[in-house]
């Protein structure tokens, strides 16, 4: 009776690391980022699910253990039981830390406060999603979900970058938006919590899970507006503010969009704040 509880509580445990395991490990998920997250995301309900129902049944069985034979078992079960229960408290109480500010994933990026607090300067639709121009040097662009859902964008990307880029920027955007990434990263922050602090598997979790939500809107992106513009724009931000992942997100672009029209040997070149990028040959 008690394997009957310990062979599906150890198969929902082992769910935690699997699935960070399965979406932190390999190259296919950079070129399918939505499925490798819902990969990570099934695993790991599936997991929670298994462990919680397993600690449940436990419980049950321990109740219902009354003969003599069975009271090795029961005390067994009891115990499990138990220690399942502080196991989910500890669990759930690492919750809040999957409160995730989108504007504190980067060190160069205001948080959603600071955003808030800054003047305003305009704002406009973008089908469903407003758009806020705000006052600030920094060449930023966040989306920030809740009840209004809403695009907060600085004042220095929307004069910096042609309607076109800035187009490519807002579908990324609205793209995490509609693609719930707020909530996706605050459950990878949660399941980074508990993970071992000093494992090399958290440390990439936390990354990959990043990573991916961006790649995701990406992939959104492209197929509003374009692989050619949303390229241009990520090399343009790229140039505005240098960023590995924006190297990183316009080379992927590259690499799955080879057909769109890029003639060679362009660049984007980023002339003074508040100027338009100038399209220059090598």
């Amino acid at each position: 009776m008690v394997w009957t509880v310990v062979g599906p509580l150890l198969a929902g445990l082992i769910a935690c690391p699997l699935s960070a395991y399965l979406v932190s490990r390999g190259r296919w998920q950079i070129r399918h980022p939505r499925r490798a997250l819902m990969v990570w995301a099934s695993v790991g309900v599936v997991g929670l699910v298994i462990a919680i129902a397993s600690i449940l049944l436990a419980a049950a069985l321990s109740l219902s253990a009354s003969s003599a034979s069975a009271a090795a078992e029961g005390l067994a079960l009891t115990f499990i039981a138990w220690a399942g229960l502080g196991g989910l408290g500890i669990v759930g109480s690492l919750a809040h830390l999957g409160r995730v500010d989108p504007g504190k994933d980067d060190d160069e990026r205001p948080s959603v406060a600071e955003m808030l607090s800054r003047r305003r300067t305009d704002s406009w639709q973008v089908g469903a999603v407003a758009v806020v121009e705000i006052e600030d040097s920094r060449y930023v662009a966040v989306a920030v979900p809740g009840a209004t859902p809403s695009i907060f964008v600085s004042r220095a990307v929307r004069h910096a970058l042609p309607p076109s880029y800035l187009s490519a920027v807002l579908a990324h955007e609205a793209a995490h938006l509609d693609q719930l990434h707020a909530l996706v990263r605050g459950v990878g922050a949660w399941h980074v919590a508990c993970l071992p602090k000093r494992s090399r598997l958290r440390r990439e979790l936390a990354s990959r899970i990043m990573l991916l939500t961006e790649l995701a809107a990406d992939d959104v992106a492209a197929e509003k507006v374009g692989p050619a513009h949303l390229h241009d724009a990520l090399v343009a931000l790229h140039h505005l503010a240098p960023s590995r992942e924006l190297e990183v997100r316009a080379a992927r672009v590259r690499a799955l969009h080879r057909t769109y029209p890029l003639p060679q040997g362009r660049v984007l070149v980023a002339s003074l704040p508040g100027q338009r990028l100038q399209r220059k040959q090598r």
